[in-house]
């Protein structure tokens, strides 16, 4: 299985060539001497596809952009969400790096989260893929997402938590921490496909607590609403989430 993947990444770059054959085949054949027009029309349609193919496959997923959000909770802390690294067939360690170097350049983080799927079938040492985390300088809080826990197989549960006790980073699997300078009690939980039914410590938080739970996919909610939950940072979405009416519930 892990292998068909490779097979695929690798096919997909070489299906990314297909504009510079359809302009060689279109001047072999001597399209653009032709009096019909649909040729050419069709030609131009396809390059301008497969173009808008290379940027979503080999120029957007490179961009790492910073997006400011300010959210009113009743207490103050700089947060640093990240998500969906995926490292393994379609994201590097060298991707990783460029993402650690744009957190390293915002001042005055509190502390950093990072959202699950950390892999997607990765091949190597799993310290080493992951080690550019060890080069954030804020305090950084990691939970597991589907892809992590074998929801699509592999399950790299134990290689992840491996790789992070190396790293002397933590990794929170429906863990709590007590961050005592914000004042925040932050909750790490399980990835929703596999552990929903594990949700129920959340009922012993207190009111007064400022708490933030980090959870893979936005869908926990709908787990503990009835929680005094102050803020749910999430990802899974990939930066983007459709709501589709009577389908999707909302509160």
């Amino acid at each position: 299985m892990k292998t068909l993947h490779y097979i695929i990444n690798y096919t997909s770059y070489i299906l990314l060539l297909t504009p510079f054959l359809l302009i060689y085949l279109s001047i072999r054949e001597k399209v653009w001497k032709r009096k019909s027009i649909l040729p050419k029309i069709l030609i131009i349609i396809l390059i301008l596809i497969n173009l808008i193919g290379i940027y979503a496959r080999v120029v957007e997923p490179n961009i790492v952009l910073v997006k400011e959000n300010k959210i009113d909770v009743g207490f103050k802390a700089k947060i640093v969400l990240i998500a969906d690294p995926h490292i393994g067939v379609y994201n590097s360690p060298d991707f990783l790096k460029k993402v650690v170097r744009k957190i390293n350049e915002i001042p005055d983080v509190d502390f950093v989260v990072i959202a699950g799927d950390l892999t997607y079938v990765p091949k190597g040492d799993l310290t080493k893929l992951l080690s550019p985390l060890k080069d954030i300088r804020y305090p950084t809080y990691t939970i597991l997402g589907n892809h992590d826990v074998g929801s699509p197989p592999p399950d790299m549960r134990k290689e992840i938590r491996a790789a992070f006790k190396d790293l002397e980073m933590p990794l929170l699997e429906n863990d709590t921490v007590y961050l005592e300078k914000e004042n925040i009690t932050l909750v790490g939980l399980k990835d929703l496909w596999v552990e929903k039914d594990k949700f129920s410590f959340l009922n012993g938080l207190k009111e007064e607590q400022n708490v933030v739970v980090i959870a893979h996919n936005p869908d926990s909610v709908y787990e503990y609403r009835k929680n005094n939950i102050d803020l749910t940072l999430s990802g899974h979405t990939h930066g983007g989430q459709i709501r589709i009416p009577f389908v999707y519930q909302h509160f």
